[in-house]
């Protein structure tokens, strides 16, 4: 038995346009399933934010790691693990995008941004299909589990990179994935590797969120239509998700066989 781990956008679900998951992936996590390895979700998207994906639907998956670790859920999405943000961390974070007027959103249970959305929070918007939380204040009663950075496509994000415990990994269009630096997806899999007594996982993945959990796992693949640096450390780059880069990489390492493909 294999644990399979899975990035969401950009790996499993088209960015942009239908935000479409491929036939072929569909197909792909059923064979996998049927075989007898364990599949999971593994995200930079909070819960909510998953939730209103089409992703709960296309498989059963046997857990979810979300908000790059924060928070690990069962198949039954009982919250396993979960780790918050620091008030100090949140507002050092608030108070630096306030200085440099740009966005944030805060994932809570109910997000917040913390301005009027800008054309990196609208780009982003498009490239998730993502709704646009309400702008309200911080009041720190709520848990933070991550934050969305926003900024120019290909920015660095080097001043949010100066707050002590802050990893920030910068995604694929206007915006960065910042979380606790000593948690993230790679953290949230081993979760599950002791669960179901795996002797590490396979990770599928696509940007630079993805980098801690391909350092980590067995063998790691990432998606044609990904990140340079993602390709750079991968193990194997696949096709496109659009062209079947899930099935064809599950036959490249014979997980799946020519002859599955007729049942």
């Amino acid at each position: 038995m294999e644990l399979f781990c899975f990035d969401v956008d950009g790996t499993l679900r088209e960015t942009g346009g239908e935000h479409r998951v491929p036939q072929s992936t569909i197909q792909a996590l059923r064979l996998l399933k049927e075989k007898g390895h364990k599949i999971i979700v593994s995200t930079g998207r909070g819960y909510d934010s998953l939730c209103r994906t089409q992703i709960l639907d296309i498989a059963d998956f046997d857990g979810y790691v979300v908000n790059n670790g924060q928070l690990v859920l069962d198949s039954k999405r009982n919250v396993i693990e979960k780790h918050v943000m620091p008030v100090k961390t949140v507002h050092e974070v608030l108070d630096l995008a306030n200085k440099l007027n740009l966005c944030v959103t805060l994932k809570m249970d109910k997000r917040l941004i913390n301005k009027e959305p800008d054309q990196y929070v609208y780009e982003t918007q498009r490239y998730f299909g993502n709704i646009i939380p309400e702008v309200r204040e911080y009041d720190e009663k709520e848990d933070v589990y991550a934050i969305c950075l926003y900024g120019p496509k290909g920015w660095d994000y080097a001043p949010y990179r100066q707050i002590a415990g802050l990893e920030v990994a910068p995604g694929l269009s206007t915006y960065a994935d910042a979380s606790i630096a000593s948690v993230s997806k790679a953290s949230g899999n081993e979760v599950f590797c002791k669960l179901f007594h795996t002797d590490g996982y396979i990770a599928f993945g696509d940007s630079q969120n993805d980098l801690k959990m391909f350092k980590n796992a067995k063998i790691s693949i990432c998606m044609g239509n990904g990140d340079i640096l993602t390709k750079k450390i991968a193990d194997y780059v696949t096709s496109d998700l659009e062209d079947d880069g899930i099935l064809k990489a599950c036959m490249h390492y014979g997980w799946i066989k020519e002859g599955d493909l007729d049942e």
